[in-house]
This record gives structure tokens, C-alpha cells and sequence, in this order.
């Protein structure tokens, strides 16, 4: 990684000297690339903002918040090598184009950062969700003794003061648990789901940072009255362990049906990938497992003429070469298979991608970690597509063609499918310094539309982290 004062030269050789768009490939010359939305902007910071030029943050979800701003959380490493929580706020700067560093010393900066951990124990964030004027923060943290309880703490939106904070302790002694997302229900409650009475250690990571290695899923509710005065709340509503499953990557609450929908997996050895439907009190509606599908990340609902149709699941799968491909299922209401398809493999881009064709496709790997559905019943995910070559570090030949393909540099990928699965065009992105002597590795973790019909690409980069803004279609 470079040194944070070579990167601020460099912004400054793109806000002088460049177009916006010279500072980034994207819009590549294929006609499924060309189709995609421009870029407005780049709202990026590096380490500084949590922790140091070591800090590596790694953000891993995104949320609009109701007074024109955007909330990034994740991880860091804190000096010892381990994770530290972060959550940070800047403003949606909606006139401003190109690349905006988002640095105190800069032009835009973030308007405040909220941080916690302990030094040599792994503490993070997952998710954040917004009630009104508070902002809750949804991970988890380590105690005195390294043993790792899910985290739940209220901030006050406007400057991230943080109001209280609790643990959620597994049932057993000594067992370890998180929650891994979070979501505001249409009553204004919070919905939480994550992982419970796992062995201590076997937490590895969440996202795209790793899997729990044990544990079991659960799903946890608070209403609102609970959740608004200065002090935590003791205990939630209700909470429900969804046995046989291993994590609750992501819960999401069925409009209109007082429901909500849980993607896990199995857990198992081969951890396939399970949607589970349960009803406003925590039981258990049905519960299925998708072998085809691959790993599980994220899921979302379906909508046909603005009602909910069914679900759509996100990942990756082993694709036919032996790497993986983005994958996403389509659910009808009651979890049948409505379609499943495969994607990758994203052709040709600017500088030294350009050109690029499917030679290399065994190298090129896929990984797919969020999806947000459009009215119309299809969804865009967010994807980060590059090369794994340790994977071929036993064949020399094959070794030496991966290390020479340029796409040992990651890039961020965005996939929109249309209702029946069709690819309707994808968008792959860079950062390209002037004389292309280095460029970030880059992906984009999670997306989600704004209310005006943005794209906005939560993305993880070599130096930091940031946001892609993308035009309404």
C-alpha cells in the first residue's frame, strides 16, 4: 500500500488536471458496459479517519440516512493486528462531481466518525440502521477476557455521540455471538440478525472478511419504545434461534405480511446455502436449502408492479472453470426456484484492462457480497472481480499466466439483471492514477438504491474506503 502523503498527491493530480472520468476505468467499449450509468462521484477517505495509515478500514455496509447524508460502517486493525469497530457519517455532497476525499484537510470531509475496540481483541461493525435522529450500530465486541458478544449502541445522528451502548452474551458459557445486520421495520422497531453460542475463536470474520466456523443463526426484535431512552434495553421482544443454521447474514422484513425473511446457510460441513421465513413473533414459517446456489451473502425482496414477488439471493458459486461466478436465485413466496443464474468474467475496461477477453477466465473470480431489487423486479449486485493466484501456485505454468494477467489488480463490479435473470449490463471500476504506474485493488461490498434513484456501491479500497454514486437510470 502507498504512503497516505503519495495518495493526497495524487488526488490533487486528479482534481487539477483530469476529468472526473479519466480518474477511473469504467464504461468499458462492450455494449453491456456501455449500457450502465455514469458515475457521479467518488466520496473516498483513507486510514486517517480510523486509526492511522495502518488501519486498513474495511467497509463492508452503506445506509442513506433521512437528512441528506450517507453512514459507512465496518472494521479496522487496531496496533496489535486486531479489529476495531467504525462508523462513519459525511454528507451527500448531490452537486459536486468526480473525486471527492473526504479528509479534514480537504474541501469535503466527513462530518464525524464513531470508533470502539480494545487493543489485541476483535471488535466490529456489520450494519447500521437509522430510528429518527438516532443511528444503531449493530456488531460485536470482545470482553475483558477476548470472549466476543454481539454489540448493539445508539448514536446520535447528527454528530455521533454515542447515547448508550450494551452486549447481547450467548446463552452458553463461554460461547461467542455477534449480529451480523440490522434493518428499521415499518413500526419504527429494529430487527437484528446474527450468530449465537459459536465456540470461542471460530468467529474468523463476517462479509467479505470471512464466515463464522460455528454457531447458531438467531434473530433478535426491539420495538421502538425500548430501544429510545438513554439507557439500553435490557432485553429485546423477542429472539428466536433458528437451529441447523449457521448465521443470519441478512434479515429482511416482508412488506406487508408482518414477516421476515433470513438468509443463512446450513451448518454443516458443506454450509449450503438456506432462506428461512419467519412470522412477527420469531416462529418459524418454513425453512429451505438452495445446493445450487453457492455461498450465500445477501438477499433482498422481489417486487412486481410495486408487490412483493418473491426474494432474490446474492453470492458466488464454482463456475465451470473451477473459479467462482456471481450468483443470484430467484424465490417465489413460498422459497421455490423461480430461475437461478450465473455471471462473471466481465470483458475488456480502460488502460491496462483494455482488451481483455475470456482466455484467462479459469484465473478470474467473481465474489458477490450485496444486492438491492428494482421496481421492476430485477436488482443490481455489488461484486468485486479480479484473480486468485495462490490458487495456482502448485502448477508453474498456470502461476506465471495468472501473476501476468493485469486482473491480479481487483476491481469493483456491478451486475444489473432484469425479472427473468437476463444481464442487462454490468460496470467495472478502477482507480487510475495519470501514468497508470499504480492502481488500487478496489471492490464494491454492498449497494443499495437512494431515495432519488441513485446507485450508491459501498466500496473497499487498497487505502481506504468509500462510495460510489452512480446516475438514476
Amino acid at each position: 500500500m502507498r504512503s497516505i502523503p503519495i495518495l493526497y498527491t495524487a488526488a490533487f493530480l486528479f482534481l487539477n488536471f483530469s476529468t472526473p472520468n479519466l480518474a477511473v476505468a469504467s464504461d468499458s467499449s462492450t455494449d453491456m458496459d456501455q449500457k450502465a450509468p455514469g458515475t457521479i462521484s467518488f466520496n473516498v477517505t483513507t486510514g486517517e479517519c480510523c486509526g492511522g495509515e495502518e488501519a486498513d478500514p474495511h467497509a463492508v455496509h452503506g445506509l442513506e440516512t433521512d437528512d441528506q447524508a450517507f453512514i459507512l460502517s465496518g472494521k479496522s486493525a487496531d496496533s496489535e493486528g486486531a479489529r476495531d469497530g467504525f462508523v462513519l457519517r459525511f454528507t451527500d455532497y448531490r452537486e459536486e462531481e468526480g473525486i471527492l476525499w473526504l479528509l479534514p484537510e480537504e474541501d469535503f470531509s466527513y462530518d464525524w466518525v464513531y470508533r470502539f475496540g480494545s487493543k489485541g481483541r476483535d471488535d466490529g461493525v456489520n450494519a447500521v440502521a437509522q430510528i429518527k435522529d438516532s443511528v444503531f450500530v449493530a456488531g460485536y465486541r470482545a470482553d475483558k477476557k477476548g470472549v466476543i458478544h454481539a454489540y448493539l449502541a445508539r448514536l446520535r445522528l447528527s454528530d455521533g455521540k454515542e447515547i448508550w451502548n450494551t452486549m447481547f452474551p450467548a446463552s452458553k458459557r463461554g460461547k461467542e455471538s455477534a449480529f451480523e445486520f440490522v434493518q428499521t421495520t415499518s413500526e419504527n422497531g429494529l430487527v437484528l440478525s446474527g450468530v449465537t453460542n459459536a465456540a470461542k475463536g471460530s468467529l474468523e470474520g463476517f462479509k467479505s472478511y470471512g464466515n463464522p466456523a460455528t454457531g447458531t443463526a438467531f434473530v433478535m426484535y426491539f420495538q421502538e419504545s425500548r430501544l429510545m431512552n438513554e439507557n439500553p434495553p435490557p432485553k429485546p421482544d423477542w429472539m428466536t434461534e433458528i437451529r441447523g443454521n449457521l448465521s443470519g447474514k441478512t434479515v429482511k422484513e416482508v412488506e406487508g405480511e408482518g414477516a421476515f425473511i433470513v438468509a443463512s446457510s446450513t451448518n454443516d460441513d458443506n454450509h449450503t446455502a438456506s432462506v428461512v421465513k419467519i412470522d412477527r413473533a420469531g416462529k418459524k414459517s418454513w425453512s429451505k436449502t438452495y445446493p445450487a446456489h453457492g455461498e450465500i451473502t445477501d438477499i433482498t425482496l422481489s417486487y412486481s408492479d410495486g408487490k412483493v414477488d418473491g426474494y432474490l439471493m446474492v453470492g458466488h458459486v464454482e463456475g465451470k472453470t473451477g473459479a467462482l461466478d456471481g450468483s443470484i436465485t430467484k424465490l417465489s413466496r413460498d422459497g421455490s426456484v423461480v430461475w437461478s443464474e450465473q455471471y462473471g468474467n466481465p470483458l475488456s475496461g480502460k488502460g491496462v484492462f483494455s482488451g481483455l477477453g475470456k482466455e484467462n477466465d479459469r484465473f478470474i473470480f467473481d465474489e458477490c457480497w450485496g444486492i438491492d431489487s428494482t421496481w421492476d423486479g430485477g436488482a443490481i449486485m455489488a461484486c468485486g472481480t479480479g484473480t486468485h493466484c495462490d490458487e495456482f501456485e502448485d502448477n508453474e505454468r498456470l502461476y506465471a499466466r495468472c501473476a501476468a494477467d493485469p486482473r491480479e489488480i481487483w476491481r469493483s463490479l456491478l451486475i444489473k439483471v432484469d425479472r427473468q435473470g437476463k444481464l442487462v449490463w454490468y460496470k467495472t471500476d478502477s482507480f487510475i492514477e495519470e501514468d497508470d504506474d499504480w492502481i488500487p485493488n478496489t471492490a464494491s461490498e454492498y449497494v443499495f438504491f437512494t431515495k432519488d434513484g441513485r446507485i450508491a456501491s459501498v466500496l473497499d479500497l487498497d487505502f481506504g474506503f468509500g462510495l460510489q454514486v452512480l446516475e438514476p437510470e
